[in-house]
């Protein structure tokens, strides 16, 4: 099927409604909510040590490489900087981060534009890409994913833009996710691959000039990233972050030929992490199975519509480069975060696909067409606004009441230079500003060598690192053996938060298992520590 030619039938009405929809959805999640991430503080207590002349570094004095992206620790500091304050540093960056998604609306609209939808197709795009709930939610509390939204729209738009792609706009796009996320290398190669498999064939020298701008995107996005590398190679002694070294310890499967060669029928026939593309966060935690089966289906829908050979180019190729993502996430253990770009694709090739349906129909086969695809539409902004009330509720049960107390308590029981051991870093260890020993060490390399050195688990790191103070869920100690293996001999209980009754008493609340699993915490100091006569500052 031949390029489509644009077609003028999405308005500036819609473009302006839709972008300022776009830029108003999170900031009402955040206001609602007022959801805040875990792991936006285990980057937001680097942010803050910045912009106060300590470095660029978790612990003061300890240079760690604990974040994974760039942008998504030197935003938070500058918004921290001019602020001076954290809820109001956060509301900035939100602000940020509404204007990136109503910007990535808008170059999916332009993309829509481009491929002749109507407005109805666009709308389907942007209720499945850029409204879809686990999108919204990262693009308000406080993660860096609407910024990494923007760049890949922008990259997938230069790419497929009718005119010719713009060399310098495709290498800010690429520098853009290089420095959103390190391993939006592999995003970018999927879109630019699948573009050139499924994009014009004929070498002409309209062709090869197509080669000569992408080289030219791909030197200068690698030199605007370059400064990043070279800092922290200096700057930590590497420029591999330390949560990827913690986390790949936790990769399950491996990495293997074999692996990466049946990936894709693991896809289509086995639940895999594709399954998630359309789902809310952490959906297998208590929300409806029948929500689970409809996003599993459209997830492999959209991966595998490249098949269909007479569909537009665009369309196949957004698909082609959303199953080489589903690849990689075979590979790794994706968190809900990860998925937004590959979102964005799998939407477009709904849309695309759905569009190059209706083209083919007529009468009420169409009629019914459309009122699946409003269905589809409808559903995936009722689960965001289920979602955003699950949120609400695990920021105040589990966070405020939780873990952001045990925090609290740590500072003012613990003396200055104390350890704890734990896994939830976020709220605790910014909240607590302890020495953090943390499963499987994003901030600790100390605990990672040990994860990545052989079995043993929590026992062992205990063992051998001797913390002053540990953090445990109660499930936690049974799986890992702790209290039968006398690990906690040396240890007293001393403290205990219990939201469990909280979430019972929630009669509606979608993810409640998600909530259930940080409910209860039991705080142990090490024998013969007493309370700090100079708690932690």
């Amino acid at each position: 099927m031949s390029a489509p030619v644009s077609v003028s039938i999405i308005s500036r009405r819609t473009l302006l409604i839709a972008v300022l929809a776009a830029g108003l959805a999170p900031l009402l999640f955040a206001w609602f909510s007022n959801q805040v991430w875990e792991d936006y503080y285990i980057t937001f207590r680097s942010s803050r040590n910045l912009a106060e002349g300590h470095g660029l570094v978790y612990q003061v004095g300890e240079p760690v490489h604990t974040f994974t992206s760039p942008l998504g620790v030197l935003l938070p500091a500058l918004c921290f900087a001019l602020t001076g304050e954290d809820q109001a540093a956060l509301w900035l960056f939100r602000g940020l981060s509404a204007l990136a998604l109503a910007a990535a609306a808008g170059l999916v609209l332009r993309h829509a534009r481009d491929q002749g939808w109507s407005a109805a197709f666009a709308w389907l795009a942007l209720c499945l890409g850029v409204f879809e709930a686990k999108i919204v939610a990262f693009s308000a509390n406080g993660m860096e994913t609407a910024v990494l939204l923007l760049f890949a729209a922008l990259a997938w738009h230069e790419l497929t833009r009718l005119r010719g792609l713009r060399w310098a706009w495709l290498a800010l796009a690429y520098a853009g996710l290089m420095w959103t996320r390190p391993d939006a290398c592999v995003l970018a190669a999927a879109m630019t691959f699948a573009w050139w498999l499924f994009g014009p064939k004929k070498l002409t020298e309209d062709e090869r000039l197509w080669w000569r701008r992408l080289g030219g995107a791909l030197l200068l996005g690698s030199l605007l990233y370059l400064p990043w590398i070279l800092w922290a190679w200096r700057e930590y002694g590497s420029p591999m972050p330390q949560t990827i070294i913690a986390k790949s310890a936790l990769t399950p499967g491996g990495l293997s030929f074999t692996r990466v060669l049946l990936a894709p029928f693991s896809c289509l026939v086995n639940h895999t992490a594709l399954d998630g593309l359309f789902t809310p966060i952490y959906s297998s935690s208590g929300w409806p199975p029948f929500l689970l089966v409809a996003g599993a289906g459209l997830a492999r829908l959209a991966a595998f519509l490249w098949l269909v050979p007479r569909l537009p180019r665009a369309t196949r190729a957004a698909s082609f480069a959303l199953l080489l993502g589903a690849v990689y996430f075979h590979q790794i253990m994706p968190y809900p975060w990860y998925y937004a770009p590959w979102t964005m694709l799998g939407a477009l090739a709904l849309a695309g696909g759905a569009r190059a349906l209706a083209a083919r129909l007529s009468g009420s086969v169409l009629s019914a067409g459309r009122i699946i695809t409003a269905c589809v539409a409808t559903g995936a902004l009722l689960v965001s606004v289920a979602q955003t009330y699950s949120a609400r509720q695990q920021q105040q049960i589990i966070e405020e009441a939780g873990r952001k107390h045990i925090g609290l308590w740590l500072r003012a029981h613990a003396a200055a230079g104390d350890s704890v051991f734990l896994e939830p870093i976020g709220y605790i260890g910014y909240f607590s500003q302890l020495k953090i020993l943390d499963f499987p060490g994003l901030c600790a390399p100390e605990v990672s060598r040990i994860v990545r050195s052989g079995p043993g688990g929590y026992a062992r790191i205990i063992n051998t690192l001797k913390p002053d103070w540990l953090v445990l869920r109660p499930y936690e100690i049974v799986q890992q053996n702790l209290q039968d293996s006398g690990q906690l001999g040396g240890y007293d209980f001393v403290h205990a938060s219990n939201q469990r009754s909280a979430v019972d008493a929630c009669t509606f609340l979608p993810g409640r298992n998600w909530l259930e699993f940080d409910s209860e915490f039991l705080v142990f100091r090490r024998k013969g520590r007493h309370a700090a006569t100079t708690p932690a500052k």
